[in-house]
């Protein structure tokens, strides 16, 4: 009888499961809670819940704060999700929605709109998004397979090749317009949205999440190796191209809303996988949990860390950078129980 070979960390378990989640969804909600309270002027509770809506307080957590930490907890959801995904599919910690080119292609989108003038980008930062999914999977794809290596590949190209166009529309521009273009371009969250683009954005994340744990034991079996999982029944293909789309698709959705944030879908899922262990039935769910607590912390830490609010994709950057020094140094990176 074949049996399943060991994947790394401490196994899964439905008790430990519910205990990390139960955990990781207090973390959640601390730093929602954080970021409601904390930000560049004061909050008076007393006032805000005296159930007069007049006042400034009430106007600060439900107009501006509460739908900014909505989006921050879903875009670090989604960056962290295609993060994990990535790393699995291509058995490399280093891979991250940023690398692969597909936050470049959204920034394309964004920058372009801004640059003709219009005032609403996010469509156009998913058509961006998109064009790049299409680009890597084109270019990654031969004889009917996407080889996780030759994906790597196509996904710095492509990352190449926009960030090429996106100087290019840049310089072209016209003064007026460009600092809307260098803002978009260093990430960050807006104090207003529509609450319907949130609440569409949320339900793509929670069935993408519930589809990628459903995949957990093909996504252990892929990051070994093809050929084990082959031998074990996994169509690596039609894995390899499902759950690729799906990484690229909450990309997407992360790139329109917020602009190209580095490191999230790099960092999250590499600490997570070190502290928990390599099984993706758990990871998966864990690390959507933890990049949204992270995003929210850190975009509320760039509210009040100058004088002036600063791009939270400058605060991931300089956390994030070190931090890819540091993996890419690490001689133990092959041999920590990554799985790959």
């Amino acid at each position: 009888m074949t049996t399943e070979p060991n994947t790394g960390g401490m196994g899964f378990g439905v008790g430990r499961t519910i205990v990390v989640l139960l955990l990781l969804v207090g973390v959640l909600l601390a730093a929602a809670v954080f970021s409601l309270l904390v930000g560049p002027s004061p909050v008076d509770l007393g006032r805000a819940f005296s159930g007069d809506d007049s006042n400034n307080d009430v106007y600060k957590l439900t107009t501006i704060r509460l739908p900014r930490a909505t989006a921050a907890i879903i875009v670090g959801a989604c960056l962290s999700l295609a993060g994990v995904i990535f790393q699995a599919l291509i058995r490399n910690p280093l891979a991250s929605p940023y690398i692969l080119g597909v936050s470049a292609g959204g920034s394309l989108g964004a920058v372009s709109a801004l640059a003709l003038g219009f005032a609403v980008v996010v469509p156009f930062a998913f058509i961006g998004s998109l064009l790049a999914i299409v680009l890597v999977y084109l270019t990654a794809r031969t004889r009917g397979r996407v080889p996780a290596d030759t994906l790597l590949l196509a996904g710095v190209i492509v990352n190449s090749f926009f960030a090429a166009c996106i100087m290019f529309v840049t310089y072209t521009t016209g003064s007026d317009r460009t600092l809307r273009i260098m803002r978009w371009l260093m990430g960050g969250l807006s104090d207003f949205y529509r609450w319907e683009t949130l609440l569409a954005s949320g339900v793509v994340l929670l069935l993408a999440t519930v589809v990628v744990a459903s995949r957990g034991r093909a996504m252990n079996l892929v990051s070994i190796g093809d050929d084990t999982a082959e031998r074990l029944g996994v169509d690596v293909p039609l894995e390899r191209n499902r759950l690729f789309l799906v990484a690229s698709l909450v990309t997407a959705i992360a790139v329109s809303i917020s602009g190209p944030i580095g490191f999230v879908g790099l960092v999250i899922p590499h600490i997570l996988r070190l502290i928990i262990g390599p099984e993706h039935r758990l990871l998966v769910p864990a690390s959507v949990l933890a990049g949204g607590a992270f995003l929210t912390v850190a975009d509320t830490t760039a509210q009040v860390l100058w004088d002036a609010p600063l791009p939270v994709g400058l605060v991931t950057a300089f956390i994030g950078g070190p931090f890819f020094i540091w993996l890419m140094k690490s001689r133990d990176v092959r041999r920590s129980g990554h799985g790959f």
